[in-house]
């Protein structure tokens, strides 16, 4: 069902495109192959639609409930992770399950396709496992002291960073180690690293984001969060990094010299906790969404210029009062409950959007 088209801000427009009833909340969303857009539900099942025109279609799930999902990158491959303790391969293009993986835990926290999209890492309580497309096993690390919170591949794909509590710690690509740890007091819950591989970040149950500095392994630490760290994404281009944490979405600028001693955006817009943010691929949008049932799209680097130009000439004269700059979104856009799961397609075109009622919706901007 497509919904009125309008004009956003700036030269963009946003359009209603299609929106589907669900089981259950979506807990993670992926545009896959062929343009195709699946979900995973809280009760386990795996969901496959046409990103373009809906009709979705239930092709099988996990027993006690779903947790995660990761296309292949290049590949017609999607993996997802639940409560059955199994990693699960389906074929996009027929929806046909091609492969169940014991993960070795009673359930999957991540999953997470080497960027090549030759191998797949799953974490499976205190344990990260590595397979081959085939759903063959190729090595598993040693314990880490608690339960892995988050992995993802260095872009790379030589290394795989996790974060447990504790800190992070690096695993080599066939999930060997861990060996080398960034240590970190409480615990850690996500982790991001950027796409030129310079930095990682990681956020923080204490209120506080970390940059590690990949080539040196020094650390940045930023604090001031309102809460725990929620979520975290990096634009395309390495530039920014986007934070959540309470009902404000912060933003660093890693360019340069990096974030050290920068004063950080504040992305205004939301009334309440923000779950998600995810940057337009190859594009200059932030996507972010949360407990108060809206989307705010947010376009800094085209108004970052103006609004730090009008901020630097208005600014008090007086010593030690600086505050940082804050944007507005160029537009948010309803949900019917607090937002679950967000994801843009591969061209940037169109984005999905789960919520805690059910409902799955995707929009068009161009």
């Amino acid at each position: 069902m497509s919904g009125v088209r309008r004009r956003l801000r700036g030269a963009l427009t946003v359009q209603k495109v299609w929106a589907e009833r669900l089981d259950e909340a979506a807990a993670g969303l992926a545009f896959v192959h062929g343009g195709r857009l699946a979900a995973i539900t809280a009760t386990g099942s795996v969901w496959l639609a046409d990103g373009s025109s809906g009709n979705a279609r239930r092709l099988g799930g996990h027993e006690h409930g779903g947790l995660c999902l990761a296309a292949q990158p290049g590949g017609s491959l999607l993996a997802t992770g639940g409560q059955d303790g199994a990693v699960r391969l389906w074929e996009t293009a027929t929806g046909a399950a091609s492969a169940v993986i014991d993960a070795g835990a009673a359930w999957v926290e991540r999953v997470a396709w080497r960027p090549a999209g030759d191998r797949l890492a799953a974490s499976a309580g205190r344990r990260v496992g590595v397979w081959n497309a085939a759903g063959n096993a190729i090595g598993r690390s040693d314990e880490h002291a608690s339960t892995v919170a988050d992995i993802a591949w260095e872009p790379g794909g030589g290394r795989i960073a996790t974060v447990a509590y504790g800190g992070a710690a690096f695993l080599g690509m066939d999930a060997s180690g861990p060996t080398d740890h960034v240590v970190l007091k409480g615990s850690s819950l996500v982790l991001a690293w950027q796409p030129q591989g310079r930095y990682l970040a990681v956020g923080n149950q204490d209120a506080t984001v970390l940059f590690v500095v990949v080539e040196t392994a020094d650390t940045l630490q930023m604090w001031g969060f309102p809460s725990k760290v929620l979520a975290l994404d990096w634009s395309h281009d390495g530039r920014w990094l986007a934070t959540a944490a309470g009902s404000g979405v912060i933003l660093w600028d890693a360019s340069g010299p990096g974030p050290k001693g920068r004063t950080p955006t504040v992305l205004e817009g939301h009334f309440g906790f923000v779950t998600t943010v995810a940057w337009q691929p190859q594009g200059q949008l932030l996507a972010s969404a949360g407990a108060d049932a809206q989307v705010c799209l947010f376009a800094p680097a085209r108004r970052a210029a103006a609004t730090w130009a009008g901020r630097a000439a208005s600014r008090s004269a007086r010593d030690g009062e600086e505050s940082p700059p804050t944007l507005e979104p160029e537009d948010t856009l309803p949900l019917e409950a607090e937002a679950s799961a967000l994801a843009w397609s591969a061209g940037g075109g169109l984005v999905a959007v789960a919520d805690r009622s059910g409902a799955l919706t995707v929009w068009r901007i161009g």
